[in-house]
């Protein structure tokens, strides 16, 4: 069982390689119309998706990527009902970047081809794109930074305790 400290370190961590660029999955709140877009998840099942996703968007890159957080990794979440439920997040990284264009774009029309709704944050040399909804994932990001690739995932919400997981 994860204790509160880790959390607040690998946020820290988070924040401190992303020096306050909005990184995405786990800071934004999840758009209220997921209660529709997604069907019934139970932990394995959002755990599976979420890791298919991730997995999906690493190997298109290539490279050695490291697992930060998770995919493990639970953290408190509201249901459509208003219950209280548990998401899984995933976060790895990878010191060494490419093509950054080619490689946005890369990851970009595969989300979108899940169904995935593109948002852009960051700059031209250090992009966040983040792809939402679907029926995979909540939310995930894939970040640049100097010498550094990142991608973060936040899972389906799904009925349970994340302190309990």
């Amino acid at each position: 069982m994860r204790t509160r400290g880790v959390r607040l370190a690998g946020m820290l961590l988070l924040l401190a390689l992303f020096g306050g660029s909005a990184v995405g999955c786990a800071q934004s709140p999840a758009p209220e119309p997921q209660a529709v877009r997604t069907p019934a998840v139970n932990s394995e099942s959002a755990q599976q998706r979420m890791v298919e996703v991730v997995k999906d968007a690493t190997e298109s890159l290539g490279g050695d990527w490291k697992v930060r957080s998770g995919p493990d990794y639970a953290e408190a979440c509201r249901l459509p009902d208003g219950d209280t439920g548990a998401k899984w997040t995933y976060f790895l990284t990878r010191a060494q970047t490419g093509d950054v264009s080619a490689d946005s774009a890369k990851v970009e029309a595969r989300w979108k081809a899940l169904g995935m709704s593109i948002e852009h944050l960051g700059t031209k040399t250090e992009p966040t794109v983040i792809g939402r909804g679907g029926d995979r994932t909540d939310s995930i990001s894939f970040s640049i930074a100097p010498g550094l690739y990142a991608i973060q995932s936040v899972s389906l919400c799904f009925p349970g305790d994340a302190d309990q997981l």
